[in-house]
């Protein structure tokens, strides 16, 4: 009996790790959204909820596996798709449907190993390091460390800011405390800094610091009328987006490349687009849990994943809390700085597996590195430019490799000619 008690604290304390990171991650994800027209209580709401669900499916008869919304991929496709191209959120969730339901079906059939061999090693692990390198370049906006200028690509901020200041502070003391061996490092840095923050008045806990769950953007989706192309495009790059990411930090979860809890996922990404919320991956935060501290219980999860979608649903009615954390972002900075180090640091370890890096590699990373903000079209240029090498050096390209550069290489044609 207390050795039972003794497990379930330690589960306890291990998902209050996990939810103080995934919560603030929402809260990031929602914040974005913003700025694409959504209310941000019902683009949290939505998020807690697809994400509760989608952690239970995840999670369900294996290890803890952490689903969320991408900061990176969310930040590509707000940045990109919405602001830049003017595509709807509305038509986003449409796209993010249709991509939900073909994956679902996909990864339950052999196509999907052969979809995902049809992508080179090297672009993979260009899309994981490019994926790491958006969500940094997002941190540092956030916080203004990096500004936008007329003159550069960007400027670098001032400690005067206090938002720069309390975010570099933060980011330095979770490192110093991994690098120490802390495992609860960033929480500790994030309570930290939330702590300072609010004693100096950088925000306030609102008067009325809870609400009703807000579901105002459920049954919204609708599919784009104009530039079916472009639209298909971004489909098919959402999805390999999506099925790269997440398998980058299962097969390191689980020690194998089983599928299974991919298709459960896009299941929920399915429904979940119909109550407004966007798709989920599998966060890597899950890598921070230990194969030591998971413990079963009756109801077929891991007792850390138990205990964290319990707690992600205490949160669910915080919306204006973290609203008004969200106006001065430092710890949300902080968590999607220290995300995308882990997601960076996945990129390194599939990169040092690799058995030949020349210059075609280095060529792919590049095209990654200054496409990062388009992921669509970092992909096609990624695509083309590693088919036009490997031809030229005379050696074997895979049929699905061919087909798959084809389709992204028409598809961009068509995008600019019609």
């Amino acid at each position: 009996m207390t050795f039972e008690k003794n497990n379930a604290l330690t589960a306890l304390s291990s998902a209050f790790v996990l939810v103080s990171v995934a919560v603030l991650t929402i809260v990031l994800t929602a914040s974005l959204l913003t700025r694409a027209g959504m209310p941000f209580a019902a683009a949290y709401t939505v998020s807690i909820l697809a994400s509760v669900v989608g952690t239970c499916a995840a999670s369900y008869g294996g290890r803890t596996l952490i689903a969320l919304p991408s900061p990176a991929i969310m930040a590509w496709l707000v940045y990109e798709e919405i602001i830049a191209k003017g595509l709807a959120w509305q038509e986003l969730l449409g796209i993010a449907a249709v991509v939900a339901i073909i994956g679902a079906v996909l990864t339950r059939t052999k196509y999907a190993a052969a979809l995902m061999r049809a992508v080179p090693p090297i672009i993979r692990t260009g899309l994981v390091i490019g994926l790491g390198l958006v969500m940094l370049v997002t941190a540092a906006l956030y916080a203004r460390i990096l500004l936008p200028s007329p003159w550069a690509l960007t400027m670098g901020g001032t400690l005067s800011d206090p938002l720069t200041y309390f975010t570099l502070t933060g980011i330095l003391l979770v490192l110093v405390l991994s690098a120490r061996g802390v495992r609860a490092a960033l929480p500790i840095g994030m309570l930290l800094i939330g702590v300072l923050t609010w004693a100096e008045g950088f925000w306030e806990i609102p008067a009325a610091p809870f609400y009703t769950p807000e579901l105002s953007a459920a049954f919204a989706l609708t599919l784009p009328q104009e530039e079916p192309f472009a639209a298909i495009t971004l489909g098919v790059t959402l999805l390999l987006a999506l099925m790269i990411e997440t398998m980058a930090v299962l097969t390191v979860r689980t020690h194998e490349e089983s599928t299974q809890p991919l298709t459960r996922l896009f299941a929920v990404n399915g429904a979940a687009s119909f109550i407004g919320a966007f798709p989920l991956t599998i966060a890597p935060i899950s890598l921070a849990v230990s194969e030591v501290d998971e413990g079963h219980c009756r109801v077929g999860m891991p007792m850390i994943a138990l205990f964290s979608v319990l707690l992600l649903l205490v949160l669910l009615p915080c919306a204006p809390l973290m609203q008004a954390l969200a106006d001065f972002p430092a710890v949300p900075a902080i968590v999607l700085a220290a995300t995308g180090l882990l997601l960076l640091a996945r990129g390194v370890q599939m990169l040092r597996s690799t058995e030949d890096i020349g210059l075609r590699e280095g060529a792919i990373l590049t095209v990654f590195l200054l496409a990062s903000y388009d992921i669509a079209t970092g992909l096609t240029l990624a695509l083309i430019l590693w088919t036009l090498l490997t031809a030229a050096s005379s050696q074997k390209i895979a049929r699905g490799t061919w087909g798959l550069t084809a389709f992204f290489a028409v598809f961009a044609l068509l995008k600019w000619v019609l």
